[in-house]
């Protein structure tokens, strides 16, 4: 079991150790009202520190890169990684916040949102989806320097211009199940209310899920709010993805 999958686990059910990996991973209980990921941690003897707000932040060092391994396993907010989005693990950066990764080696640049924690190995500040590594021209080298750069400390939108997903068009993927005709009926349920929606089948290593996509938005901003309205109304776990 990866590290990554030991926090979440730990951040959810807030265990004191997983001996059985070889890593120690501990979660503090935090401040009330804070949610999981935003409280203290610690992993083999290291403690992290989250930051509630980076706004500004800037900082040099490697970037490495996580693809087919993790594929639709969770990420640290419990999101389901995709190694196809442009997406990024930070230690203590907010989960929602959008960098702009700038390799230093040619001058390329992606601009990412932190869904997840890592990466644990000395002198590597952020761990990159494949996705965003293959934009960097990193994927061949495994780890390059970057300058990594906040843009938007929240899990809202980046700034203007900064858009991750080409073309402009959002959709949402609210929920994934092993069961196709449960999947079915909350997309029947969701395209009443969003226009669009659909089924996406995919195979991983854990089996075969189903994931509901809806929504179709021209804007980060329009998503966002129609991500907001389904997490109030009992989908938590929808975020925002290309279509």
């Amino acid at each position: 079991m990866s590290i990554r999958r030991l926090i979440l686990i730990a951040l959810f059910s807030l265990l004191a150790a997983c001996g059985t990996t070889g890593h120690r991973v501990i979660v503090e209980q935090g401040s009330p009202g804070q949610r999981p990921w935003q409280r203290p941690y610690s992993v083999d003897g290291v403690r992290y520190v989250p930051l509630m707000s980076a706004e500004g932040y800037r900082e040099e060092g490697l970037a490495s890169w996580y693809g087919a391994e993790e594929h639709g396993g969770p990420t640290s907010n419990g999101e389901t990684f995709d190694m196809y989005q442009p997406t990024a693990a930070h230690k203590t950066l907010p989960l929602g916040s959008y960098l702009r990764v700038t390799n230093k080696l040619n001058g390329k640049q992606a601009v990412v949102r932190v869904n997840d924690r890592g990466p644990f190995v000395p002198k590597r500040i952020v761990d990159l989806s494949y996705h965003s590594a293959r934009e960097l021209d990193i994927v061949d080298r495994g780890v390059a320097p970057v300058i990594i750069e906040v843009i938007s400390s929240s899990s809202g939108s980046p700034p203007l211009g900064r858009s991750p997903v080409a073309g402009g068009i959002y959709t949402l993927q609210v929920a994934s199940f092993s069961d196709p005709e449960t999947a079915r009926q909350l997309s029947e349920r969701l395209r009443k209310d969003l226009s669009f929606s659909t089924v996406r089948e995919v195979e991983i290593g854990k089996g075969r899920f189903y994931r509901v996509h809806a929504g179709r938005f021209r804007s980060r901003e329009a998503a966002e709010q129609a991500r907001g309205a389904l997490a109030r109304n009992g989908y938590p776990d929808t975020f925002i993805v290309s279509p």
